[in-house]
């Protein structure tokens, strides 16, 4: 393959994003999810309890429809959310049993389609690729600064890359999706 032009590098990110999602979708439908709403689950199994804001900023989200996700997710008993320990106002998000069981779905779900998008790819390819990305979207984040007139700040910032050389390979977890349960009505 020659160097792309520009139009065409788009394309090819646009075209690779679109076919994850394409993928993905029919799963995340499957468990229950809506649009946005595994990475949200995702990152409260990560990261532990959380607040809205955590998770409107690390995703680059508008608060607010965090919080419409939120609470569309403690509708259905994923999460539970209550006010902070130390400032009232605030709230924490945290994951139920139930919501836990479904991220870990979704969670072995990605990482088979991982996987088959990885595939042929060397540990090293995969490394490099994780730092092209996370390089590309700190000159995005950076660019995006520098249009609406906001200081240049460092590239340093970083999301987390893909671990390398992790076995990438569960069972079958997009061929096979778990219904979620019913939660219990109160």
């Amino acid at each position: 393959m020659e160097d792309p032009d520009l139009f065409e590098f788009r394309a090819l990110l646009y075209r690779t994003s679109h076919a994850q999602r394409q993928l993905m979708h029919p799963f995340m439908a499957s468990i229950g999810l809506g649009t946005g709403q595994p990475r949200l689950l995702s990152y409260l199994e990560e990261n532990g309890p959380s607040s809205p804001r955590d998770l409107a900023e690390y995703y680059e989200l508008d608060p607010a429809g965090v919080s419409r996700m939120l609470d569309a997710l403690s509708k259905k008993g994923l999460v539970a959310i209550a006010p902070a320990a130390d400032d009232r106002r605030s709230k924490v998000v945290s994951l139920t049993a139930e919501g836990k069981r479904v991220s870990q779905s979704w969670s072995a779900a990605c990482r088979e389609e991982a996987s088959a998008m990885l595939e042929g790819f060397t540990p090293e390819e995969r490394a490099v690729f994780a730092e092209y990305l996370v390089r590309a979207h700190a000159n995005l984040r950076a660019y995006g600064r520098q249009l609406a007139g906001e200081e240049p700040r460092p590239a340093t910032e970083r999301l987390d890359p893909m671990p390398v050389g992790e076995d990438l390979r569960p069972a079958s977890a997009l061929s096979q999706p778990s219904a979620p349960e019913e939660a219990p009505h109160a």
